[in-house]
């Protein structure tokens, strides 16, 4: 599929995916729930900072041999112990929760603006974008838990990062170094040190893993295509069997699965590559905090429990500066999600802002065609008709050789085709009802795929029979509150004709039939139209067929021909 991507400077900034949901309706909730979690780790922070000083008392203790020393401090650190084991669990519970209000308003919002007419139409007509309804069902969730977490660590990380700088830097002195007569005195060597290399490690991270943005991103789409054309194979069974389709769609699989396969060894290769020199990295400099402590030691500056509190402040202020490097991974995925939820928001804006040279206005009670060019996306002429009226009421069959615009023309009636140049009048306050020649028929019980977008509440159960007797589907009134795929189950001439019963159910005022009938032997299609002009004398009815014995049904006929 051809995507038509803008750059980043048309793209909606990533804020604009975060900021709307802390300025709703769910904000103080929201507000609340981050207080409760950022509470708990500035506490948890706190009691690291306890559990620190404790075990450089306990090993001065044990060295002494101190016994009720040792017994006290077992007990706090039991204590201290207990709390960073709970507290850290509510604070996940928390994240949960905060995480799955984001990720609901979230997908109500991006599904509201998705499905707003004609939004979701417009992005398939003109391919704009790829894989919408995995962007909205799978990225938004991992977009909001991701964010959620990569914000509470980062914070988590701030903060003990300047809490155990400072307990590093009053641990750690000053290194005093002999230079001939002179003596160069480097006050809070050790944080200096921790520091220069978390700046080297994030360098080396940033420089091997940069490629995995792209990578990341390109994930989400193969995999996407690959499960849509196995969909595809899904929902067409009946008709791949019978062309005996199963082997060119098995090498259809294939390929879109060896795209899948090139991306996760990309992915393989550029993610081994920077996990092996993060690995090497923190293994080769693992001895370094002992070892710039040991001169304070060995010069009687600290004893073996202040030893052991540089060495785990060192370490813990370590681990902090290096979730950035180790966390470059999630950066990553981040930025890949990001940029894929900013490309929908942009084709949903597009969609919803993009200008028609087609002018569908509504008033008075006759649909009127003015000066109306129909073209194809890339401009190219597809017919003219420079004056159309059809009153209220009246009965209208379209002609013309395929390809010449007599579908485009009813999308144009309907506000779905904005290519081209002219002036369309259509009744205002009107009910109309638009049938393709296949129409969409959802999952769920026989009742509510005939009464849709209705809900089934709105027709009774002797309405809908009725219905399904009119249009010769009488085998199935009894089956209205049956749960099944009605799509597969149903023939291509049954569910045109349950499309028909449909039309009786609603009763539109004005009806638009694009070869509705086509599946139809003639004698049916002859009693469905019978049926429609009877039950609806005054419906404004305007066809699009091809066979002649339609012509009767309506006195009027429109010829459209290709230029």
């Amino acid at each position: 599929m051809v995507n038509k991507i803008p750059s980043d400077d048309n793209r909606p900034g990533t804020w604009q995916l975060i900021y709307p949901f802390w300025i709703s309706s769910e904000k103080w909730l929201a507000i609340l729930l981050l207080a409760v979690i950022l509470t708990i780790n500035f506490t948890t922070t706190y009691a690291f900072v306890a559990l620190n000083r404790l075990h450089g008392k306990l090993t001065d203790a044990l060295v002494a041999l101190n016994w009720p020393v040792i017994s006290n401090v077992m007990i706090e650190s039991l204590i201290i112990g207990a709390l960073t084991t709970v507290l850290p669990l509510i604070s996940v519970l928390a994240i949960n929760y905060l995480t799955l209000r984001w990720r609901t308003w979230m997908t109500a919002r991006f599904v509201e603006r998705w499905t707003e007419h004609p939004a979701y139409y417009q992005l398939e007509r003109d391919n704009v974008i790829s894989n919408s309804d995995q962007r909205v069902a799978e990225d938004i969730n991992l977009f909001t838990d991701v964010t959620i977490n990569l914000s509470t660590n980062i914070i988590n990380v701030l903060v003990n990062m300047v809490t155990f700088t400072i307990v590093l830097w009053g641990l750690s002195g000053a290194l005093s170094i002999s230079l001939g007569s002179t003596t160069l005195s480097i006050p809070g060597y050790m944080v200096i040190v921790v520091y220069l290399y978390s700046v080297a490690h994030l360098a080396l991270a940033h420089w091997l893993g940069k490629v995995l943005i792209g990578v990341n991103m390109n994930k989400q789409t193969v995999e996407a295509d690959f499960r849509f054309l196995g969909m595809q194979v899904r929902e067409n069974a009946e008709q791949i069997a019978f062309f005996e389709g199963g082997e060119r769609e098995r090498r259809r699989l294939f390929s879109r699965f060896e795209r899948v396969r090139a991306n996760t060894l990309l992915m393989m290769r550029k993610t081994f590559r920077l996990n092996f020199f993060q690995s090497f990295f923190s293994q080769v400099f693992s001895p370094l905090p002992t070892l710039l402590a040991l001169p304070l030691l060995l010069s009687g500056k600290i004893t073996m429990g202040g030893l052991t509190q540089i060495t785990m402040a060192y370490g813990t202020l370590l681990s902090t500066l290096s979730f950035f490097p180790q966390a470059y991974q999630s950066f990553t995925n981040w930025m890949a999600l990001s940029n894929r939820l900013r490309d929908l928001l942009w084709a949903l804006n597009k969609a919803r802002d993009k200008p028609s040279g087609i002018l569908l206005k509504h008033q008075g009670t006759r649909l009127q065609c003015e000066n109306l060019t129909l073209r194809q996306p890339d401009g190219s002429l597809l017919s003219h008709l420079p004056h159309w009226q059809v009153q209220a009421g009246e009965r209208w069959v379209i002609r013309g050789r395929s390809g010449c615009g007599k579908s485009t023309l009813l999308r144009a009636c309907a506000g779905l085709w904005p290519y081209g140049e002219g002036t369309i009048i259509a009744p205002e306050s009107v009910r109309t009802l638009f049938l393709p020649q296949k129409s969409y028929i959802p999952v769920g019980t026989l009742k509510s795929a005939l009464t849709y977008p209705l809900e089934p509440d709105v027709f009774t159960d002797q309405q809908c029979q009725q219905a399904l007797i009119d249009c010769c589907l009488e085998a199935h009134a009894a089956s209205l509150t049956q749960f099944d795929r009605w799509q597969q189950v149903l023939s291509g001439g049954e569910q045109q004709r349950l499309a028909m019963a449909r039309v009786l159910l609603h009763k539109p005022e004005m009806l638009f039939l694009d070869e509705a009938t086509s599946a139809l032997d003639p004698q049916t299609e002859n009693r469905l139209y019978q049926a429609l002009i009877d039950q609806l004398p005054n419906c404004t009815l305007i066809s699009v067929a091809h066979r002649k014995e339609l012509e009767h049904f309506h006195p009027h006929i429109l010829t459209l021909t290709a230029r």
